[in-house]
């Protein structure tokens, strides 16, 4: 049974597996975050969060800890992390990835101008200066 718990941004292996996979932790620790670890059967699978504005979501911090890269452990999060979006009220996600542009592809995303993005997603300290470079994915939930 797979199952996501809720996270502060300050949890210790929630850190330590973006700092591995060099994705920021600047703002982690910000109010209106929410953060997941998903485990099955005990075992990590990965994490991720998101900021909700009304029905925008910005989902963030989706890591797998190498030792479960390439197990599909990466989709389970991903699809996991939009599911606890729509419970929120979330009916579309965007994200800013430099590296895993592909892998969201497969699950849904396209990618879009950033213009294209509503102004609330695009004044969080994601999209305005720690990833201010990165492309912009979106998808309907």
């Amino acid at each position: 049974m797979i199952s996501p718990t809720p996270i502060p941004g300050n949890d210790p292996k929630f850190l330590a597996a973006l700092t591995e996979a060099k994705l920021p932790t600047d703002d982690v620790g910000e109010p209106d975050r929410s953060f997941f670890r998903f485990e099955q059967d005990g075992r990590l699978l990965g994490f991720g969060g998101f900021e909700l504005y009304r029905e925008d979501a910005l989902l963030r911090s989706v890591v797998v800890p190498q030792e479960s890269r390439g197990t599909g452990a990466g989709r389970t999060v991903a699809e996991g992390m939009l599911r606890e979006i729509s419970n929120a009220g979330g009916t579309r996600a965007y994200l800013l990835t430099t590296t895993a542009a592909d892998f969201f592809k497969h699950l849904g995303f396209e990618v879009i101008d950033r213009e294209d993005a509503p102004s609330a997603i695009l004044r969080t300290r994601q999209a305005s200066s720690i990833c201010s470079s990165a492309p912009m994915l979106f998808r309907a939930i």
